[in-house]
């Protein structure tokens, strides 16, 4: 797949007790099916399938969760998860309004981090509570987490003033 070019390009990740919290679970489970395992044998195929499902799940979460990629392209603003970009979303210049760095709180507004859909808006957001704010012709906005807001917002401005 060809990468398109992106005029501004933001990786954030997830923080690190996030991170503590996924590889701790993975390590508990390890040693959990490791104490069943000397408590009660089980077979090496057995143990063997279940060390391998545990240990993926870290894995699983670091490809598509820990990581937010937002590209502001040529006629889209590019917004994904982790490295591989299964989860997605493309924004259409033509279906802005507008663009505009906010502080907000991410727990009262919209329950905490990720993809946070309510009625009339939507988060996409890792980490802390900064975050630029797209009002969508539809009335609807989109939160798009980042480190660098104000920046964010001037790239999607200048996009937005060439399309007018």
């Amino acid at each position: 797949m060809k990468r398109e070019h992106a005029t501004y390009r933001e990786r954030t990740w997830a923080p690190a007790w996030v991170w503590v919290l996924v590889w701790g679970a993975c390590l508990a489970a390890v040693g959990a099916t490791a104490y069943g395992a000397a408590r009660e044998p089980m077979s090496t195929t057995a143990l063997v399938l279940t060390l391998g499902a545990v240990l993926f799940f870290p894995v699983l979460m670091s490809t598509l969760f820990l990581r937010l990629d937002v590209e502001v392209r040529a006629d889209h603003l590019f917004i994904a998860f982790g490295p591989v970009h299964l989860v997605r979303k493309r924004i259409a210049y033509h279906d802005m309004e507008s663009a505009e760095a906010v502080t907000y709180s991410p727990l009262r507004e919209f329950g905490g981090w990720g993809i946070r859909p309510t009625r009339r808006k939507t988060a996409w957001t890792i980490r802390g509570n900064k975050a630029v704010r797209v009002v969508l012709r539809s009335g609807k906005q989109v939160y798009v987490g980042s480190r660098f807001p104000q920046r964010l917002a001037g790239r999607i401005a200048l996009r937005l003033g060439t399309r007018r």
